[in-house]
């Protein structure tokens, strides 16, 4: 049985018109800056070409577009193919800015003005894996929630802190949007679909896509504790809860515990059973893996970053640093200015 897409707001195409097009459907159009992940905008495309072939004509369009019009180096190491740059494209009614683990800060002044005049003229804009650090840069997110992929938390809230950052799947509103990419990618695309044709349309979409598709989009992207350590203990679930809570300016142990119906000595034997280590250890690589992204992430100084997370002094810090990673903290900045440093 085929829908009708004449109910949905589609989009324009940007190549030859198509019958989305004339149909005065909308056009998605993706962004992708240089390490896009492949998998975001990928997942992100499948849903609308999954409607399409359940409908008696094209209920959406997309195009894929760089700020150049060169292909663009994917983090996977692939070059991926795009239609043209992005000034010479088509207004969208959706520009959507994929980016992925590294590449993130670096859409161009023209792109952010770009952005900031397409929203002034009533379109709007997404955000998948990292995109809202461009929306942010662009000062788009002011007064809108964003989200992004959980390991580059840490390099968001240290580099826009009066943004709120929400640790969710995907975000939706009416001018911005934001998806945490991988999986999350294809409720992105749901939700649109949702939005347009209705909830069960959104589901059967989503099973052919073998994707679990649900109401609470904003749910949180990481699995609940108990399933991340491999216990359901209620003590170690409680003690890294609140170990995970106060990364930012930890406080003794002790201090933990004390609020515990078992003893510190109880607390190190569970540890040392199910997460096969010391509660100070753990506690102390949340801490070393925060320091790690935002020396890879941000211009913090090894100092600022020592202090950031916890750390008495930048000695102790490397020594902890270098036992975790196989390297000094030195190494991995050296490194990141390396691959930043303009080719001769």
């Amino acid at each position: 049985m085929y829908l009708d897409p004449k109910s949905a707001a589609g989009f324009r195409c940007d190549e030859a018109p198509c019958a989305a097009e004339t149909a005065g459907l909308r056009h998605f159009q993706f962004l992708l800056l240089p390490g896009a992940n492949m998998l975001d905008f990928t997942a992100a495309i499948e849903p609308f070409r999954v409607l399409n072939s359940l409908t008696a004509a094209p209920a959406y369009s997309w195009s894929v577009v760089s700020e150049t019009g060169e292909p663009v180096a994917c983090s996977n190491g692939i070059s991926f193919p795009v239609g043209g740059p992005l000034a010479a494209a088509r207004q969208p009614d959706c520009l959507v800015v994929c980016s992925g683990g590294s590449g993130y800060m670096e859409a161009s002044a023209q792109t952010l003005q770009w952005l900031r005049r397409h929203v002034r003229f009533g379109g709007a804009v997404a955000a998948i894996g990292t995109g809202a650090f461009t929306l942010a840069r662009a000062g788009l997110a002011a007064d809108a929630d964003l989200t992004l992929h959980w390991s580059l938390f840490p390099v968001f809230e240290e580099t826009f802190q009066d943004i709120n950052c929400r640790n969710a799947r995907t975000l939706s509103g009416d001018t911005f949007s934001c998806s945490a990419g991988g999986s999350a990618s294809l409720d992105f695309a749901l939700s649109a679909i949702q939005e347009d044709f209705g909830f069960e349309t959104a589901r059967r979409v989503a099973e052919f896509c073998l994707h679990d598709f649900g109401t609470d989009h904003s749910r949180a992207q990481r699995h609940p504790v108990s399933k991340r350590v491999g216990s359901r203990h209620p003590a170690i679930v409680s003690l890294v809860n609140k170990m995970e809570q106060t990364i930012h300016s930890p406080v003794p142990l002790s201090d933990l515990v004390r609020e515990e119906s078992i003893s510190m000595r109880q607390i190190e034997r569970l540890f040392k059973r199910h997460l096969e280590t010391t509660p100070l250890q753990y506690y102390r690589n949340l801490r070393l893996d925060r320091a790690r992204a935002l020396l890879l992430g941000t211009d913090m100084s090894i100092l600022e970053t020592a202090v950031a997370t916890g750390f008495t002094s930048v000695a102790n810090f490397s020594k902890h640093y270098c036992r975790r990673f196989g390297e000094r903290p030195t190494a991995d900045r050296k490194a990141v200015a390396s691959r930043s440093a303009p080719s001769c």
